[in-house]
């Protein structure tokens, strides 16, 4: 993960969206390819980076949502 996830923050904190996009996905797809069940995106500068049709996203939760889940003992 450090190999994408701190490049995509740094990215982040450039204004590279588009570089940013590139790396959230790519740190998506080795998460989920390490049979990862759901990814929470913690960052609220991350959340709405990949388009709501994305279907990386359907593996994604909202920290809050992670949260109300683990009250309730969904997750």
């Amino acid at each position: 993960m450090e190999h994408t996830l701190i490049p995509a923050l740094d990215a982040l904190n450039r204004k590279d969206v588009e570089g940013v996009i590139n790396l959230l996905r790519r740190a998506l797809q080795v998460l989920l390819a390490r049979a990862v069940n759901i990814v929470i995106l913690a960052s609220n500068d991350t959340l709405d980076l990949l388009p709501p049709d994305d279907p990386l996203l359907n593996k994604c939760i909202d920290p809050m949502d992670a949260l109300v889940c683990s009250q309730m003992g969904e997750i």
